[in-house]
């Protein structure tokens, strides 16, 4: 997505659903600030910190993962991924910690 279109959504429109595709591919873009935001959006529509993980990050990274296996994303385009998703666990953490959400793994890069 280019910058200009970036600029034009709007995340208090959009419906769940697609304000969790968005932070997937935001994700895979490497926009921190943009997951900030949307993790944030998510989390003032009363959505569990936990769901927001599995849906948002966790899935976006699993993109990641499967486009690196297959040679389509490089080194470079997972650390930025990476850090899009240390952003969103600054926020997400202490949240989950409060909630007693199960650990779900280690993320290593």
């Amino acid at each position: 997505m280019s910058d200009a279109e970036e600029e034009d959504i709007d995340i208090t429109e959009l419906p769940l659903e697609e304000l969790y595709e968005l932070m997937k591919e935001d994700l895979y873009d490497g926009y921190a600030d943009e997951i900030v935001d949307e993790v944030k959006e998510a989390l003032s529509r009363g959505q569990e910190p936990y769901e927001v993980l599995n849906s948002g990050l966790v899935a976006g990274m699993d993109v990641v993962g499967e486009d690196f296996r297959d040679g389509i994303l490089f080194v470079p385009e997972v650390l930025m991924a990476a850090k899009a998703m240390k952003a969103g666990m600054a926020i997400l953490r202490p949240l989950l910690v409060e909630t007693g959400a199960p650990k779900i793994g280690s993320m290593v890069v």
